[in-house]
């Protein structure tokens, strides 16, 4: 689902620099661009963005502040400065968009958190589970049903304009933050190689759950030359992302990571979302329309040049 690049800027009733006063008075609402990654020289030092807080082009020619402020105007944020025309034309755009079930409502935050293969997600731990999961996909029978009903009809997408938000070239891993039982976790890794969804032990105690929810099962996990870790156990959590909250079963693994959390196939296969480093997003159908959530590209690379350094080990 392309973002409408109607209204744009020009529709809006302040001038430019007062609608990046605006979006300042907005705090963590609003997603600030990186600074600009072309070298000095070949940028003008006499052209200064306001939105970038660096110098190279105008603030009233950057894409960035208009992609932003367009995404905002469809969460319905910066709609008191819209001409009346403008308004009507958002209202009735966005409406369809609302139709069907109800998002759910974000849970409260009690907490920030800052800071593979293998598992019984995908075909069960024995040969004779894994044996018959491969036999019911050869005949084409079904073993579970999807944990959601996924009722959007849009086609997910991703299109070379939303790569301008982004640094590129890059081969950034794709690192977000979410809401996990009531605490908002960083550092989270989606990655569509892991079979199975992963907390690090230091992770879930930070989480400041009881032992109670954790069931003592072990499992083992087999990493990319073969070797054998077990687990300490699993746990069920509510995952929240944009209006979905699933409860979501996670593996506690009692290593050194530089991630909190990793996001496996169960995850992204249960929330029928399509991922994309490239992108740098993952996207997922609702009833409402498909949603977005942005990767942290800064996180990302903070925590490749972790491993790099060799202060953590990681399966």
């Amino acid at each position: 689902m392309s973002v409408s690049t109607w209204p744009d800027i020009s529709h809006l009733s302040i001038s430019t620099p007062e609608l990046v006063n605006a979006l300042r008075q907005m705090g963590q609402q609003v997603k600030w661009p990186p600074k600009m990654k072309a070298p000095d020289s070949l940028r003008n030092p006499e052209l200064w963005c306001d939105f970038h807080r660096d110098h190279g082009h105008k603030t009233e020619d950057c894409i960035a502040l208009r992609i932003e402020v367009n995404e905002l105007l469809q969460k319905g944020h910066l709609r008191e400065f819209l001409s009346e025309k403008a308004n009507a034309h958002l209202s009735k755009e966005t409406a369809g968009k609302s139709k069907g079930a109800a998002p759910a409502s974000p849970p409260r935050q009690d907490r920030v958190i800052h800071v593979i293969s293998g598992g019984s997600e995908v075909s069960g731990e024995s040969h004779t589970a894994a044996k018959k999961s491969t036999c019911n996909a050869k005949h084409g029978l079904k073993t579970t049903q999807p944990k959601r009903l996924l009722l959007g009809t849009d086609e997910i997408s991703f299109t070379t304009k939303e790569q301008e938000k982004i640094l590129t070239p890059h081969h950034d891993a794709l690192v977000f933050s979410l809401t996990v039982a009531n605490c908002l976790v960083k550092r989270i890794l989606v990655d569509n190689n892991s079979s199975s969804n992963i907390i690090f032990q230091t992770a879930y105690q930070d989480l400041g759950l009881e032992e109670s929810p954790l069931t003592r099962k072990v499992t083992p996990l087999i990493g990319f030359s073969g070797e054998v870790k077990q687990t300490a156990g699993e746990v069920i959590l509510p995952v929240y992302a944009e209006g979905v909250n699933m409860s979501t079963k996670f593996l506690v693994k009692d290593c050194q990571s530089t991630y909190n959390m990793i996001l496996g196939r169960p995850w992204i296969h249960d929330m029928g979302a399509v991922p994309s480093t490239l992108h740098q997003m993952v996207k997922f159908p609702t009833p409402g329309g498909i949603i977005i959530i942005r990767g942290d590209q800064e996180n990302s690379q903070s925590c490749y040049q972790t491993t790099l350094k060799g202060k953590t080990k990681v399966l």
